[in-house]
């Protein structure tokens, strides 16, 4: 009850002070924000891959066998330079096995999505662009109908100071986990520089090199995910981490009604080591943790969710794959 309180608690806040759609400062969840971050100077693709096991666990409600294994494979490709902003096409798949037979559980649970950005040009001193995606997420690749969704969103970004905008955009996704079924405002303050990004709004994110060796990163997406990572280079091309993680996902089930979906939420913490290779063109990320909190709930969105089953707490492995070309 404390729980599931603290958690309204959480949204109401968050739709306080206006919900936010941070696309830039760190790399996003779906493909939607991925096709309108802007891009680097001379960068015209990116990719991320991630892999991960855990330990063999149970489902604590009946005590059946259970262990998790994650695959996420995420990436854009840059049509044109056209500047900051260009027409990008992104991806983003992730494969979740749970690897128990309950009757509590699906065994496996699939998303994509794809998605095409375009900026349309300037009214005045602001930049308008579109972007429009369809994605799938169900329990079973490709034989759900209620599992396909689509997304769409027009945003217009206007400069306030040097290295500073203001980003404003009507965001619609159907597979969002707040709201899904209508489109949502969505505003957002974001400063680049060399040492130092950061975005205000219901979205706090900031990257910053606190000391010459020493980097600190948080991403808070509302209801979504969170992230708190500290790295620190001990050599050129290598650099030691230890981060908080919590993330979430929703799916629709093919024995669930059409309005209702699988929810499941994840925390983790985590340590490794980043290794940049090829002129710090790519990452290698060599980790372990510990996940905790993986429960599953029914519901339409995150304003009705009921518990389902939860996979108790198990250490794990992890390998990432970053690159930037």
């Amino acid at each position: 009850m404390i729980l599931k309180r603290r958690r309204y608690i959480f949204i109401l806040f968050s739709i306080g002070l206006t919900t936010v759609a941070f696309h830039n400062v760190s790399r996003a969840d779906n493909s939607q924000d991925l096709a309108q971050e802007a891009w680097p100077s001379g960068v015209y693709a990116e990719t991320w891959n991630q892999g991960l096991i855990e330990n063999k666990s149970w489902v604590r409600n009946d005590s059946t066998p259970a262990q998790i294994s994650m695959l996420d494979f995420s990436g854009r490709l840059r049509l044109a330079d056209t500047g900051k902003y260009s027409p990008t096409v992104a991806y983003d798949a992730t494969y979740i096995g749970l690897g128990t037979n309950t009757v509590l559980l699906p065994r496996q649970l699939n998303a994509q999505d794809m998605s095409i950005g375009m900026p349309l040009g300037y009214i005045g001193q602001w930049g308008v662009g579109i972007a429009l995606g369809a994605g799938y997420a169900g329990n079973s690749p490709y034989n759900d109908p209620s599992a396909i969704y689509g997304m769409a969103r027009i945003s217009v970004q206007h400069p306030l100071w040097k290295n500073t905008e203001l980003d404003l955009a009507l965001d619609y996704n159907g597979n969002r986990q707040f709201m899904p079924d209508v489109p949502l405002p969505f505003v957002e303050i974001e400063h680049h520089q060399k040492n130092l990004d950061w975005g205000v709004g219901s979205i706090e994110t900031l990257y910053s090199q606190v000391l010459p060796r020493l980097w600190l990163r948080v991403d808070y997406f509302p209801v979504a995910s969170g992230t708190a990572e500290v790295d620190y280079t001990l050599l050129r091309p290598l650099t030691a981490y230890v981060g908080f993680y919590s993330d979430s996902w929703a799916f629709h089930v093919d024995s669930y009604s059409s309005d209702q979906r699988l929810f499941m939420t994840q925390c983790r913490i985590q340590t490794g080591f980043k290794i940049l290779t090829l002129r710090r063109h790519i990452s290698i990320n060599i980790g372990g943790g510990y996940a905790f909190n993986q429960t599953f709930s029914q519901g339409f969105d995150a304003r009705d969710e009921q518990p389902v089953a939860q996979i108790a707490n198990a250490a794990y492995v992890t390998v990432n794959l970053t690159g930037k070309f």
